[in-house]
């Protein structure tokens, strides 16, 4: 009878554990810009999709820095209704309480850390963000990680405004 119970236990436990091992089936929706420097994709989270473009920078100072991946981002999450939420992610661990500078043209924009990732600060106006993002060619994102290393990465703006058009097309 103990012997049963143990097997139930442990069975209840793995049958409640595999959501938490599921795959995300991510669809890749295009490639856009010279290079291809943004990449559109997509993915179900439960009844919901959630959209969002991705580009690496085309230029890291300093150089060489052994860090994971990382990226800038626009996500649209239909579930919520959220639309064109930008993000960094980092490769590293930001500065604890900093913030990360990100610089259109002669704009400047306050993102709030947490652990690897930031997010506009609120306050900031995300929808000149955007703007400022289609009329511009490069974004500057300044930062400093958790050991004090001043980070600067620089994103091509090419093929962000297509991207973003087919985000929202995919998620509408």
């Amino acid at each position: 009878m103990k012997f049963i119970n143990i097997k139930l236990i442990i069975l209840i436990f793995l049958a409640s554990s595999i959501n938490a091992f599921a795959v995300i089936d991510v669809v890749h929706i295009g490639s856009f810009g010279k290079g291809k420097n943004w990449q559109a994709k997509q993915y179900n989270e439960g009844a919901s999709k959630v959209c969002y473009i991705v580009s690496t920078p085309i230029k890291t100072n300093p150089d060489g820095l052994n860090r994971g991946e990382h990226a800038l981002m626009i996500s649209n999450f239909v579930g919520d209704n959220t639309k064109h939420e930008p993000s960094v992610d980092a490769g590293f661990t930001f500065k604890p309480k900093s913030s990360v500078e990100v610089i259109i043209k002669d704009n400047k924009y306050k993102f709030f850390t947490l652990e690897n990732r930031a997010w506009l600060a609120d306050g900031q106006n995300g929808k000149k963000l955007i703007k400022d993002m289609k009329n511009g060619a490069r974004v500057v994102v300044k930062s400093v990680s958790s050991r004090g290393t001043k980070i600067t990465d620089t994103y091509s703006l090419i093929g962000f405004t297509k991207a973003l058009e087919s985000i929202d097309k995919a998620c509408s």
